[in-house]
Protein backbone atom coordinates (compact mmCIF):
# COMPACT_ATOMS: atom_id res chain seq x y z
CA UNK A 1 0.00 0.00 0.00
CA UNK A 2 1.43 3.35 -1.06
CA UNK A 3 0.77 6.41 1.42
CA UNK A 4 0.44 9.92 0.09
CA UNK A 5 3.80 10.80 1.55
CA UNK A 6 5.45 8.09 -0.59
CA UNK A 7 3.42 9.28 -3.56
CA UNK A 8 4.30 12.88 -2.75
CA UNK A 9 8.04 12.29 -2.39
CA UNK A 10 7.82 10.07 -5.73
CA UNK A 11 6.52 13.00 -7.70
CA UNK A 12 9.20 15.07 -6.19
CA UNK A 13 12.04 12.98 -7.09
CA UNK A 14 10.74 12.18 -10.62
CA UNK A 15 10.53 16.12 -11.21
CA UNK A 16 13.71 16.53 -9.56
CA UNK A 17 15.26 13.81 -12.18
CA UNK A 18 13.20 15.79 -15.11
CA UNK A 19 14.79 19.13 -14.42
CA UNK A 20 18.58 17.71 -14.30
CA UNK A 21 17.92 15.53 -17.41
CA UNK A 22 16.47 18.63 -19.26
CA UNK A 23 19.61 20.83 -18.00
CA UNK A 24 22.18 18.11 -18.80
CA UNK A 25 20.54 18.44 -22.23
CA UNK A 26 20.80 22.09 -22.75
CA UNK A 27 24.88 21.32 -22.22
CA UNK A 28 24.67 18.19 -24.58
CA UNK A 29 25.38 15.99 -21.62
CA UNK A 30 28.83 17.52 -21.48
CA UNK A 31 29.83 17.57 -17.55
CA UNK A 32 32.55 20.31 -17.75
CA UNK A 33 29.84 22.58 -19.76
CA UNK A 34 27.40 21.59 -16.85
CA UNK A 35 29.28 22.36 -14.52
CA UNK A 36 31.19 25.38 -15.99
CA UNK A 37 27.01 26.98 -15.95
CA UNK A 38 26.61 26.36 -12.35
CA UNK A 39 29.72 28.30 -11.93
CA UNK A 40 28.81 31.05 -13.69
CA UNK A 41 25.33 31.19 -11.99
CA UNK A 42 27.00 30.98 -8.82
CA UNK A 43 29.00 33.93 -9.59
CA UNK A 44 25.84 35.81 -10.96
CA UNK A 45 24.07 35.01 -7.34
CA UNK A 46 26.44 34.98 -4.68
CA UNK A 47 23.88 35.75 -2.09
CA UNK A 48 22.20 32.54 -2.46
CA UNK A 49 25.22 30.07 -1.84
CA UNK A 50 25.82 29.06 1.43
CA UNK A 51 29.33 28.93 3.60
CA UNK A 52 29.91 25.33 5.18
CA UNK A 53 30.19 25.47 8.85
CA UNK A 54 33.02 23.14 10.44
CA UNK A 55 30.91 20.55 13.02
CA UNK A 56 33.78 21.50 15.24
CA UNK A 57 33.66 25.59 14.73
CA UNK A 58 32.07 25.80 18.58
CA UNK A 59 34.81 24.05 19.94
CA UNK A 60 37.23 25.62 18.35
CA UNK A 61 35.67 29.40 18.26
CA UNK A 62 33.65 29.05 21.05
CA UNK A 63 30.16 31.31 20.75
CA UNK A 64 31.85 33.59 17.71
CA UNK A 65 29.47 33.98 14.85
CA UNK A 66 30.64 31.49 12.28
CA UNK A 67 28.54 32.41 9.05
CA UNK A 68 29.29 35.43 6.78
CA UNK A 69 28.39 36.26 3.34
CA UNK A 70 30.09 34.65 0.59
CA UNK A 71 32.35 37.56 -2.14
CA UNK A 72 33.30 36.87 -5.72
CA UNK A 73 37.08 35.72 -4.31
CA UNK A 74 35.16 32.21 -3.08
CA UNK A 75 33.84 31.36 -5.89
Amino acid sequence: MTTIIEKNTESIIMEVRRIKEENAAEYGFDLRKIAEAARARQREHPERMVTRIPDNAKQAHGDQVQTRGVTKKDL
